[in-house]
């Protein structure tokens, strides 16, 4: 009998079988920029006073843990770092973007992104022949992280936003 094979659910259904490749870009929280988070001392006091505990302490300090969940935006992180970090807006400076491992771009109807997105930034569009195809609004999106975790393609990731407006392709 041959061994059986250790792949999740979404390594199966995306083809996968764990080798995802993922943007090394790491997110960083509401108010957190590239140049900012080398004033983190890696304290973790941010990621104790996180609510939804997303938070995690890297070696290039604070970052956004992408499959935990969602950020509510709720400062409490920001309050309890000790050093200037965070800055305002109290925004992220990243973008979210739906890749090509999409379920519903494979022919899979699937709409759990628009399902738990809290912002509604992603409707589904219909089309010939096929499953509707989800798109994101960026103007809508907070880029809070709500709809990576969930996508069972891991097809939903980060990006760092350039100074050059970048267009967003779902």
């Amino acid at each position: 009998m041959p061994a059986s094979a250790n792949i999740s659910r979404r390594q199966f259904l995306t083809g996968s079988a764990g080798h995802v490749e993922r943007s090394p870009f790491a997110a960083h929280p509401p108010g957190v920029t590239a140049q900012s988070v080398s004033a983190c001392t890696r304290c973790g006091k941010c990621a104790d006073a996180c609510p939804e505990n997303i938070l995690l302490i890297s070696k290039s300090g604070v970052e956004l843990a992408p499959s935990a969940g969602e950020c509510t935006f709720c400062g409490a992180c920001a309050e309890a770092c000790p050093e200037p970090v965070f800055q305002t807006p109290f925004e992220m400076a990243h973008g979210v973007r739906i890749g090509e491992g999409c379920l519903a771009k494979a022919g899979i109807a699937c709409m759990t992104c628009r399902d738990v997105c809290p912002e509604s930034a992603i409707r589904m569009e219909p089309r010939m022949g096929g499953p509707f195809l989800p798109r994101l609004d960026a103007e809508a999106c907070t880029s809070c992280g709500a709809c990576i975790g969930p996508c069972p393609a891991d097809a939903i990731e980060a990006f760092e936003i350039s100074d050059e407006k970048e267009e967003v392709h779902v």
